[in-house]
């Protein structure tokens, strides 16, 4: 069983009156508008000890951030779990981190119950119900018994905190000590590395939980049309092939280039598009099938994707 149960750390372990406890981190791609915002509104909570903005597309430092908000600008663009990674080493004795896309919106009441979930004996990571334009977006979360995709459970069976396979990344709390027993996969650069991470979490004994509190996301599409092709193939097949599921990995292997790929060719012939998200499905089949990279940091190319699509 994992230590460190909400009465050794005291029922305010996440409190802001102990230094750097409880660290936020943005990881930021794009216009930086949305991020100052988020980083300003999360700055302001006195729940929250420390912001930490990365700078995946190597942006300086904007002038209208908080003074209080770090920005930290890696020698790459690590990508989302690399991201992430970064902002967490600036803050190694943290006791929660909570991870953000820079299109979240989330109020002090989701944050409070959230960081309560996280410090509970055996909790690893807790997500907050996730809502959008147009309603929910995700609750608890699944993957589909064959393929392994992630399955995102419209309707969440119950309304109080549930159990759940995986939550999403877009806005999750991470217990600092359950990170550091099985820290987010940097590789996977773009998608599926939530779901891989909720997996090793669980099987280390940590609990996955999904709270009834709510945080809203505006979507911000920093994702290049169609390039989202490509990561969705690779990592699918990453995942399954790390998961060590040789059949389900020969399957999707199976399916992508004889279902997904002729299907996507003829959607491009058909919106005149060229072969533009054909080329990125059959590159991330190739690489899906390659060499995996270290655990701990993406390509050296990435994004790779880049290659075959514009990116900016």
């Amino acid at each position: 069983m994992p230590a460190g149960s909400a009465a050794q750390y005291g029922v305010e372990w996440w409190s802001p009156r102990m230094t750097k406890k409880s660290v936020a981190v943005i990881v930021h791609y794009g216009p930086t508008g949305p991020t100052i915002e988020l980083a300003a509104r999360l700055d302001r909570s006195p729940l929250i000890d420390q912001v930490v903005a990365v700078a995946n597309d190597l942006a300086a430092r904007p002038g209208a951030l908080p003074p209080g908000v770090a920005w930290v600008v890696p020698d790459r663009n690590l990508g989302f779990g690399g991201g992430f990674r970064r902002g967490a080493e600036e803050y190694p004795s943290a006791t929660a981190y909570i991870l953000l896309n820079n299109d979240i919106r989330i109020d002090d009441a989701t944050i409070e119950e959230c960081l309560e979930i996280v410090s509970r004996d055996g909790v690893g990571i807790v997500a907050p119900t996730l809502v959008n334009a147009t309603g929910l977006q995700s609750g608890a979360a699944a993957t589909t018994r064959v393929l392994g995709a992630p399955r995102v459970l419209r309707v969440p069976p119950r309304a109080d905190i549930q159990d759940a396979d995986w939550v999403t990344g877009a806005v999750m709390f991470i217990r600092a000590e359950c990170h550091r027993q099985v820290p987010m996969d940097a590789r996977f650069f773009l998608g599926w590395e939530d779901l891989e991470f909720c997996r090793r979490a669980r099987r280390a004994g940590w609990r996955v939980l999904l709270s009834p509190a709510t945080a809203w996301h505006s979507g911000g599409g920093t994702i290049p049309s169609g390039a989202y092709g490509y990561y969705y193939t690779r990592n699918q097949l990453w995942f399954a092939r790390l998961q060590r599921w040789r059949v389900r990995a020969a399957i999707i292997a199976f399916w992508s280039a004889l279902v997904v790929l002729p299907r996507t060719i003829v959607l491009d012939l058909v919106r005149r598009r060229g072969l533009r998200l054909s080329t990125l499905v059959l590159h991330g089949i190739v690489d899906g099938l390659g060499r995996l990279p270290s655990a701990s940091a993406p390509f050296l190319d990435e994004p790779r994707a880049a290659r075959w699509s514009q990116w900016g």
